[in-house]
Formats: C-alpha cells, structure tokens, sequence
C-alpha cells in the first residue's frame, strides 16, 4: 500500500486513533470495575500493609504506561495496514499477567506460570512479526472499511483472551468488594455487594455479617444470606490470616478485644467472655453471641442467655430482631421448656404458612428446595433444613 497517497494516511489514521481508543476503555474499564480490588490486595499483602492502592489512580497510570508501550512497539516494529492492532498484544499480554495474580498457600501473590509462559508467547510474537513482515500483503489500496474490520476482529479476539485469563472467580471478587467497602465505613453498601447471590464463602459470610452487625443489623438480617458455614461464618478466630485487608483479628478489635490464644480456644468462648465484662459488653456484642448460638443450633444455650441481654422484653418479643422472634417462636412452638415472650401475629402466621407448606410436600429432597424458595431466610428454614 502506498502511504504516501492522503487517503491511506487518512484511513491509517483512522485505524491508529480508533483502536487507541478502544484499547485505553477497555483497560481502564477493565481495571477499574473488573480487577481493581485484587490489585488493591495484592498491594496491600506485597508492602505487608505499608501500601495503599487507589483504584482510580492506579487503573489511570496502568492504562496510559500500557498505551505507552503499545506506542513504542508500533513505532519500532513500524505496524501497518491490517496487521496495526497487533502492535497491541505485549500491551494486552502485560495487562493479562498483571490480572491473573493468584494467592499461595502461604497467601502470598504470584504471577504463577506467567514467569515462564510470558517469555515464551513474547518469542512467538517476534516470529509472527517477522513472518508477516515477510509476507508481502496490501500491495494495492485498501478501503478504510476493510482495514476497520479487520484491526477491530484482531484486537477484540486479544481483549477476549485477556479477560478469559484473568482471576474471574465471582465470590473472590465479592469478598474483596466486601473488604474494600468495610475499610471505608460504607457498611451498607458492603452488605449490599451481590446480596441476592446464593454463591458465598466462609469468608465473605463473615465480612457480611460485620457491616450489617456495624448498622445494628446483624440480628434482622441474619437468614437473608446463605450460612453454609453455620457459626464460623458469623466469626473464625482461629482465621489468623494476616494476608487480608480485614482480618478476623481486626473484627475482633472492633468488637472490643483481641482473644488470648492461651485461654481462649474457641469464638463461642471468646464471645461468652467479651460479653461477661461490662466495660466490653455492647449491643454488637450481645447480638454477635446470641446470632453464633443460632448458627450452632443451641436453642437451649440461646434461651437462657436472650433475658439476661434483653431483661425489657420480657413479656413481648415485638421489640426484638426478626431472628430471635422466629427462635422464641420455633422454641414455643416446639420444646416442652416455653420463653416468656409473646410473639406478633405476622411472625406466627408466617410460621403457620411455612408448616402447611411443609406438610403439602412428601418428598424430602423437593420440600427442602421449595420451602427454602419461599422461607430460607428465617430460622425455622435454617434450623431444619441447613446442612441437612
């Protein structure tokens, strides 16, 4: 192709200006919304918490040092026609190595087989590049159209891969999400983050549960999410991972003490003595040991403790969470020992529903999967059906 000619200047500069384009959206795009938090973590483990990293910033210097580089290879390889977009992949491949960190056993960040396969695809690049400057293409002018496609197919399958290699793991994304949110105080946007999502994990469960226990929450909304963990969900502390942003030890700090590891073996033990102190015991607290008994299904623990935190409700339950209404109400409903507490009307017609359904189906398996559709987000539901 003659380039001297205005018209393949102009086309040339149309491919150049529009994939550019295309490329520093997707990168920011992509780093900003997409793999932000985990590099935010990866930082953060990497300076052993000496550093921070702004996702803003970061996705900013990231996109423009990689259309840098992307300028310096077509400059020096002198990329051309149908072939321009190419000049994108060390640009694309660096980007893909940056994404796809993954964590250790030890919880440590590493790039994993990139360190090898990155050299290895940077040689097969260099052939393709000498290969098709051999490969005599283009002699006559092609149409801006044609040049358009084709630089655009190019670059689209490149941005493809890069994202099929990324860390793309939903609930790890989550859980970093979650984190990043809690660190700063924005807790009910971090309860919010992927709340109609059945996927969880231990760890995530347990970010959850602190932003709502933040808001005073943790009670009334303690069977809105999955608790495939049951009462390690709620809190480990055992979980000494100093690789989080928001370790468990620091939920621990927020609730007002750190467990001695020589004296305190268990959460349910570390919870029973925080609240035994006075000058440690507080709303949180009281919630975060009465929703742990829930979760380990001791009714008989939770009945004898409820009165001692909430003396004014003795005789109504109207005032209480949702969660410790529906406990009372299952623990009258169906032990011989009955809690002086008189339950609302909603919660026990709900009860009502939830046993007549229940009744309706004879098949285990299928009376599990349609009650948990209308009633998995009260105790009753949990109590009888969780890890069943």
């Amino acid at each position: 192709m003659n380039y001297n000619n205005n018209i393949a200047k102009q086309t040339m500069g149309i491919v150049r200006y529009s994939c550019g384009l295309l490329f520093m959206l997707f990168c920011f795009c992509y780093l900003y919304f997409l793999q932000g938090d985990l590099l935010a973590e990866a930082q953060f483990v990497s300076s052993h918490g000496l550093t921070t990293y702004s996702i803003l910033i970061g996705s900013l210097t990231v996109t423009i040092v990689l259309q840098v580089l992307q300028w310096l290879v077509g400059h020096l390889l002198k990329f051309n026609g149908r072939y321009y977009s190419l000049s994108y992949f060390p640009s694309l491949l660096c980007l893909s190595m940056l994404t796809s960190l993954r964590q250790d056993a030890a919880g440590h960040f590493t790039f994993g087989v990139w360190l090898w396969l990155c050299p290895a695809l940077l040689v097969a690049y260099l052939l393709l590049v000498i290969f098709l400057r051999k490969v005599r293409y283009g002699e006559e002018q092609e149409e801006t159209q044609s040049l358009l496609w084709q630089n655009y197919l190019i670059l689209f399958v490149m941005i493809l891969c890069c994202g099929a290699t990324s860390q793309t793991r939903e609930v790890y994304h989550y859980e970093l999400k979650t984190e990043r949110l809690i660190m700063a105080h924005s807790y009910d946007e971090a309860a919010d983050v992927a709340n109609t999502s059945l996927k969880t994990s231990r760890r995530l469960t347990e970010l959850r549960m602190f932003a709502l226990a933040q808001q005073g929450l943790l009670a009334e909304n303690l069977f809105d999410y999955p608790q495939y963990d049951g009462a390690d969900g709620l809190l480990s502390i055992s979980d000494t991972d100093s690789v989080y942003r928001y370790p468990a030890l620091r939920i621990c700090h927020k609730l007002g003490a750190i467990p001695d590891y020589k004296t305190i073996r268990t959460t349910r033990h570390y919870l029973r003595i925080l609240n035994s102190k006075e000058n440690l015991r507080t709303p949180v607290t009281q919630d975060y040991y009465l929703c742990y008994l829930l979760l380990q299904k001791d009714l008989k623990a939770f009945a004898k403790v409820l009165p001692q935190f909430y003396p004014d409700t003795v005789t109504t339950a109207q005032q209480l969470p949702r969660a410790y209404r529906e406990a009372i109400l299952y623990i009258n409903k169906n032990k011989a020992r009955k809690m002086p507490y008189s339950i609302d009307s909603e919660t026990a017609a709900r009860y009502d529903e939830y046993q007549r359904m229940k009744a309706d189906i004879a098949d285990d398996l299928e009376r599990t999967n349609l009650t948990r559709r209308a009633f998995g987000n009260t105790f009753w539901w949990y109590y009888e059906c969780q890890n069943k």
